[in-house]
């Protein structure tokens, strides 16, 4: 059995380790710390010539490291140790008795778990080739994969075959995620194959830029020999698919079968495609030589797949696999980052939190239609009485819970199912008005007041949002639409929203279509965001993701974003009510995120930063099709301030501009704000970044008579696309240094030669030492 799913923070190899053993090894924890080890030998990567600076190949190094450490299996085992740094690796195997111990700053390089950019398919099920793969016997089955990641734009997100002679069969995919990929699943086989491909199961994939979403082929691929048996024919059966959404998509489905021998019991249910209409593509199916059904599907199938209109989903497995009962990472995940020391309430079997309640017990029904605001206010409620008693547990069990906005109390955790959706009303009444931010003075999208968030909560401490990746989702749609024409008199309500609050941790959760902002934490303290999926249109407006606004000591970590606006936006306020209000956004740590936003930023500072920001620590990042990597946003009038600001370590791939600066940007609340309020943006420092298929390295423009002053770039090396329109780089008032940098920057950034690093902080922000229980 294997499961293929998000794991996390980088220990987990290790409590993967005691997962297997079973958890009553815990009691062998204290034996691992930093000064010593329960193995007897203990080396480090660097003993055997490792070198951790980012490019360096390590794969000899690993590989001699485990050589020598097998040695000692039999006498107390050894540990390898992997210090700070970043460390470029192929293929290693490990050994029997032994422990791979990663150093919390350490990155071992390949690919990203669960993140997958390739060449050929993502993910590939095999079980042998011809009549050797037959006479061997043995099958691929009882498969997870889920919430998966997949770029690649020749091959397929999920492959089964096309060497699949000794038999497929119970794989289960689902929350899948595929960006300019050739297809999304792809079975592939060929008479003389032989095996099966059976009882496959996937459900919820969104799906971006594709050649075929379905694609089955009959007549794939060459023979080790010619001893082939030409009568071993493959079947293909019970093949399920449901709840699939693509968009941009040449065709729906290329199936075909094997000639004379159907590929039989396909289904597929609530499928929505977007096919790009063209010539060359006469249909959105092409059909031959398969057998089924299809119910709710978009444009409609070939008629070898029957329509049966609107009814039942196709089955998806109810029973878990075994594998599944290994799932208790997302508590290990808690000790690893929240100490060891909470060990005593948190369990598998049970909740740190007092009271524990479900939706249903107040009425919930999760029909996808009925509506639930009475439930979650009552239910909350009801918890709010347990506040000071050991708090409160709100449990949204699986189904599709549609509601209107509801707060939040303090010592409360709303937990999701997997299969759990929120789904915010369609009819804005259940979104009821609340007054504006007081650092804004009005609307961001309209003068007055503004929406309620769907989940608010106001003046609270110790709140939880987390669950087994269910999925919040503000069916934003109508509300962007009514928006864009001008049918909107406030401003549209965020998807989460917790003000003046403390001690906030988001984490394991997907948030999808919100009608403007998905996660803004404001006027708040201590707020961990970790391990959470935003999705949203590219074309959608003002989709951030996550905008921390006039906050301190927050983490933004392993998070997966596609929006139609900045993936990260940092901000404190707005023109003369931000500067009279106050309030800075500081000490804020963003890592190992990865952002698709083809019109807006990876990370923006701005424009609304009129309280100031400060010690912003942004590190490993990755971004795909994005229009800038770093974006400080701002204009004469704004005030405030943008300093201090630390970023290394960033991969990107097709891009506007990688560094973008703007002293003239956005509109104001009104016409009281004051001409002589000059933004300052100092010390701003960028190192380790490497970037493809960019049209400007840098758009530096601070404000006129202004100067943005103490910026620094080290180790910086972009491939530019070249433009008779574009030089590489644009550069007016600004002022600071560069060191190793390709292409040579602009004058104003005076050349160091190499060898002159900028500094990133060393010591440990205060969220880090930060203890909030995640309760189950």
């Amino acid at each position: 059995m294997l499961l293929i799913g998000f794991l996390g923070h980088q220990p987990l190899q290790f409590i993967w380790i005691l997962l297997i053993l079973g958890l009553s090894n815990l009691k062998g924890i204290q034996c691992i710390t930093s000064v010593g080890s329960c193995r007897a030998t203990n080396v480090s990567l660097t003993d055997y010539g490792g070198v951790g600076n980012g490019v360096t190949l390590n794969t000899k190094a690993f590989q001699s490291a485990v050589a020598n450490l097998s040695q000692f299996a039999s006498t107390g085992g050894g540990l390898l140790y992997v210090p700070a740094g970043r460390w470029v690796t192929g293929s290693f195997n490990l050994t029997s008795n032994f422990t791979l111990y990663l150093h919390r700053d350490a990155v071992i390089l390949g690919s990203p778990d669960c993140y997958i950019v390739s060449g050929d398919d993502c993910v590939a099920i095999k079980s042998g080739w011809d009549e050797y793969g037959i006479a061997f016997g043995m099958p691929s089955q009882h498969i997870i994969i889920r919430r998966l990641t997949c770029i690649s734009p020749t091959s397929a997100t999920i492959a089964m075959g096309s060497e699949m002679s000794g038999g497929i069969q119970d794989i289960r995919a689902e929350d899948i995620l595929a960006i300019n990929t050739e297809s999304a699943v792809r079975i592939k086989s060929a008479v003389g194959r032989g095996g099966y491909v059976r009882d496959v199961f996937v459900r919820r994939m969104n799906l971006k830029t594709m050649k075929y979403v379905f694609w089955m082929t009959g007549d794939y691929g060459d023979h080790p020999d010619d001893r082939y048996d030409p009568n071993a024919v493959p079947v293909i059966e019970r093949i399920s698919y449901s709840d699939i959404v693509a968009e941009n998509v040449t065709m729906a489905g290329q199936m075909q079968g094997t000639q004379n021998v159907t590929f039989t019991s396909l289904c597929m249910s609530n499928v929505s495609i977007g096919v790009v209409e063209s010539k060359k593509k006469a249909a959105a199916w092409n059909c031959t030589d398969v057998e089924g059904v299809t119910r709710s599907v978009s444009p409609p199938a070939c008629g070898l797949l029957r329509d049966e209109g609107n009814g039942h989903a196709c089955p998806f497995p109810v029973e878990r696999l075994p594998i599944e009962d290994l799932e208790p990472l997302q508590l290990i995940w808690v000790l690893l980052t929240f100490g060891f020391s909470n060990l005593k309430c948190i369990t598998s079997a049970g909740s740190c939190r007092a009271t524990n309640v479900s939706l249903t017990d107040y009425g919930g029904v999760g029909d996808g239609v009925t509506l639930n605001t009475k439930a979650f206010q009552s239910a909350v409620a009801h918890l709010s009485r347990f506040a000071s008693a050991g708090g409160g547990l709100l449990y949204v069990p699986a189904g599709r819970w549609v509601t209107g906005s509801f707060n939040l109390t303090s010592n409360f955790t709303l937990y999701l199912h997997k299969e759990a959706v929120i789904l915010g009303s369609p009819d804005v009444n259940d979104w009821p008005l609340i007054d504006p931010l007081p650092s804004y003075g009005r609307g961001r999208d309209a003068p007055g007041g503004r929406y309620s968030p769907l989940i608010f909560g106001s003046n609270l401490t110790d709140v939880v949002i987390t669950g087994d990746n269910g999925t919040i989702d503000g069916q934003g749609k109508p509300w962007w639409q009514k928006y864009k024409a001008g049918e909107l008199k406030y401003t549209r309500g965020y998807l989460i929203e917790l003000m003046f609050s403390d001690r906030v941790l988001i984490s394991n959760v997907t948030l999808t279509n919100s009608p403007s902002w998905h996660v803004h934490p404001v006027y708040s303290s201590n707020v961990i965001v970790s391990g959470v999926t935003i999705l949203a249109p590219t074309d959608s407006t003002n989709t951030d993701g996550i905008n921390p606004d006039s906050c301190s000591n927050m983490l933004i970590e392993d998070c997966y974003i596609v929006s139609g606006d900045d993936c990260i936006s940092i901000k404190s306020g707005w023109d003369e009510y931000g500067i009279a209000f106050g309030v800075p956004s500081q000490h804020i740590s963003i890592r190992q995120i990865t952002c698709v936003s083809p019109t807006s930023a990876t990370i923006a500072l701005g424009s609304e930063m009129s309280g100031g920001i400060q010690d912003v620590r942004v590190e490993d990042i990755h971004t795909i099709n994005t229009e800038s990597a770093v974006r400080i946003k701002s204009t004469v009038g704004r005030g405030g301030y943008v300093r201090d600001v630390s970023i290394r370590r960033m991969n990107l791939k097709t891009m506007k501009y990688v560094f973008w600066m703007t002293g003239d940007y956005g509109d104001h609340p009104d016409d009281r704000y004051n001409p002589n309020a000059r933004p300052v943006i100092e010390r701003i420092s960028y190192s380790d970044i490497i970037g493809e298929n960019v049209t400007m390295v840098g758009q530096m423009q601070g404000t006129q008579n202004v100067t943005f002053t103490g910026v620094c770039m080290f180790n910086v090396s972009i491939s530019v696309v070249e433009s008779k329109r574009k030089p590489a780089w644009n550069c007016t008032d600004v002022e600071g240094i560069a060191s190793s940098v390709s292409p040579r920057t602009c004058e104003l950034l005076r050349d160091q030669g190499e060898g002159h690093a900028c500094q990133f902080p060393q010591g440990r922000l205060p969220i880090e030492d930060v203890k909030i229980d995640q309760c189950f």
